[in-house]
């Protein structure tokens, strides 16, 4: 299943011990969806955290994973079907691999075609890509939104997550959002983009976003 958490913040500075103790605390919150390994980015207000469940390349495929120099940083929660097929054409362009992974050839495949790389991928997929050089994120989900991917955008920060709960515990978030209960209470669900939080959205299934870090 796996999870994941992130952060980019608008301006540059150094976590403090209490931020990342912090961070990490949220991903944890969402150990159940990945128990067998953790692993986390932090660099200069960038933060990406992963909960990981162990199933393609086991012994090396721990996220966030690097790609091109440590110009490239991702996690990314899903299986991508046809990853062999584009390994082996990625593999004929000189494109070289450390690991066995999906997630390393999705990497590959955006250093290759940056945004457009997602609709060469078939399978079920919440991704965050962060581009170091250019200092964008990049994310995006599976076009039958099979996988989840919820965000809060401020002024400040973009906060992305697997779970709702990893962006509203942490920020005291107990109000509801009015409108959206009113859905939940007529159809059972909220409609996607919307929450039940006021501010917490889901990425629309089969869209992405591109986010400079300052607007």
């Amino acid at each position: 299943m796996c999870g994941f958490i992130g952060v980019i913040d608008r301006q540059d500075y150094s976590f403090s011990e209490k931020e990342m103790t912090a961070w990490q605390e949220k991903t944890d919150l969402i150990r159940h969806r990945g128990p067998d390994d953790e692993g986390y980015y932090a660099e200069n207000g960038i933060f990406l955290g992963f909960r990981r469940l162990s199933i393609i390349d086991i012994e090396s495929g721990e996220q966030p994973l690097s790609y091109q120099d440590n110009r490239i940083w991702m996690v990314f929660n899903g299986e991508i079907y046809n990853y062999r097929e584009l390994r082996a054409e990625l593999m004929e362009e000189g494109y070289s691999f450390q690991t066995e992974s999906d997630t390393e050839v999705i990497a590959a495949l955006f250093a290759k075609y940056k945004q457009d790389a997602f609709f060469y991928l078939r399978g079920m997929f919440a991704i965050m890509i962060w581009d170091k050089q250019e200092e964008t994120l990049y994310g995006a989900r599976d076009p039958f939104g099979i996988k989840p991917f919820y965000y809060e955008e401020t002024e400040d920060r973009l906060i992305c997550a697997s779970e709702r709960k990893s962006i509203s515990l942490f920020q005291n978030k107990s109000e509801l959002d009015e409108p959206a209960l009113q859905q939940y209470f007529s159809f059972q669900f909220v409609p996607e983009p919307d929450t039940l939080i006021p501010g917490i959205k889901k990425l629309t299934p089969g869209h992405y976003f591109v986010k400079k870090r300052r607007i």
